[in-house]
């Protein structure tokens, strides 16, 4: 038998022993652990980045707007594969109203795209000029310039406030572009047109076909002409925070038919037409005079964001199905319309029925049928009668004169 103290020597050396292969076993595990979550993770940082250029890749399609992290230059993506740069932000803004349509890619992505050349301005949308040069030009596509012979085209073509749309293009960049043919009459040219007919960048670089443009009237072009100007002057105004008291009168004056004085111009085609408004981000159909003062405070013509305005109704009910029923000294009259709208009778024995030889019944409610009791009536006599209905919109509709013979 051991000794008492020999044993618990023993004994703790073999506890030791024990605790040692436990604490190693432990300890290989942790770093088995820990080694492995390494390298699921270092596996990971490489697919998620393998997955994010992957990502890059395919989201950045032909016709999207880059540029790469951390820097400023825009660049637009062609179907060739190679990225065109925007000289400014003017050339930028021919194009598109805001840089919400901009894609940032990785920088190492955005170098796998050669550079193609430079953007030109968009066909129709503004005008330009150098300043050793006196000619102001129209930009038609694929960066020709055209040059206006004179004020009057001008103002024809891009509205009473054409000089304000003219930007003056630095010579280094003038080599973008080549002169063509002069514009000496306002027929050889369209902005709207040559605005639609290349709707992107790709178009007007030829890589994809031409778009055929909407077949106008002549006075449907000139009037699509300064609104499309009118709505390019705002947003530019808006960015320069500058406004101009008497923005938008001539879109009003040749195309909705109001002059100066508030008085209609009944020779004007589009005279009485609702004018379509956007207004801090609702879309509103207004009147001509109306239309005016929103257009000074900074609305801009057309319907916000692309939005189809539900037309203005101008239309007044159509009156059909006319009966009338004499008994006795009461006679009953009664019609349709085809759709909701009041109803009153203005009647009486002298003709033409006016208010100061007439009596009248009405009601404020709206319906399609309409039905009235006249009474009192003198028997034996001839009635002249009116119809009138009207709709929620305050569109009229009034009968011709009619008559009715009361009973015997």
């Amino acid at each position: 038998m051991q000794e008492p103290t020999n044993l618990v020597l023993s004994s703790l050396a073999v506890y030791n022993r024990d605790r040692i292969n436990l604490l190693n076993i432990k300890t290989m595990k942790k770093m088995l652990t820990f080694f492995a979550l390494l390298a699921i993770l270092l596996s990971g940082v490489n697919f998620n980045s393998t997955m994010n250029q992957a990502k890059a890749s395919e989201e950045v399609a032909a016709g999207t707007v880059i540029k790469g992290s951390g820097l400023s230059t825009l660049y637009y993506l062609a179907e060739d594969g190679k990225r065109y740069v925007f000289p400014n932000d003017k050339v930028f803004f021919s194009w598109y109203d805001d840089f919400s349509q901009v894609k940032e890619v990785l920088t190492e992505e955005l170098y796998n795209y050669p550079l193609g050349g430079n953007v030109t301005y968009r066909p129709g949308a503004l005008l330009v000029k150098i300043q050793t040069d006196p000619k102001v030009y129209a930009v038609s596509e694929n960066g020709k310039l055209r040059w206006l012979k004179n004020e009057n085209i001008a103002k024809t073509l891009y509205g009473n406030n054409w000089n304000k749309l003219i930007d003056d293009v630095p010579d280094a960049f003038f080599t973008n572009y080549s002169v063509s043919e002069e514009i000496g009459d306002t027929n050889t040219f369209s902005p709207t047109e040559e605005s639609e007919s290349v709707p992107t960048i790709s178009h007007n670089r030829g890589f994809k076909a031409k778009v055929t443009a909407k077949v106008r009237t002549q006075q449907e072009k000139m009037c699509g002409q300064l609104e499309n100007a009118l709505n390019k002057l705002q947003k530019r105004l808006e960015r320069w925070n500058i406004t101009l008291p008497n923005i938008g009168d001539d879109v009003i004056e040749n195309c909705y038919g109001l002059k100066n004085d508030d008085t209609q111009n009944n020779n004007a085609p589009r005279a009485n037409e609702k004018v379509v408004l956007c207004h801090k981000g609702e879309t509103l159909t207004v009147g001509a005079a109306a239309a005016r003062a929103h257009l000074r405070h900074g609305d801009s013509l057309g319907a916000c964001n692309g939005e189809i305005p539900t037309p203005a109704d101008t239309t007044p009910p159509s009156i059909s199905q006319i009966s009338v029923v004499a008994t006795g000294t009461i006679a009953s009259v009664s019609w349709t319309t085809n759709e909701a709208a009041t109803g009153k009778i203005s009647f009486g024995t002298i003709s033409p029925i006016t208010g100061a030889n007439s009596n009248y019944l009405a009601t404020d409610t709206l319906s399609t049928l309409h039905t009235f009791e006249l009474t009192g009536l003198a028997t034996g006599t001839k009635y002249y009668y009116l119809l009138e209905s009207k709709d929620a919109a305050n569109n009229i509709a009034t009968s011709a004169e009619l008559f009715f013979n009361s009973a015997e």
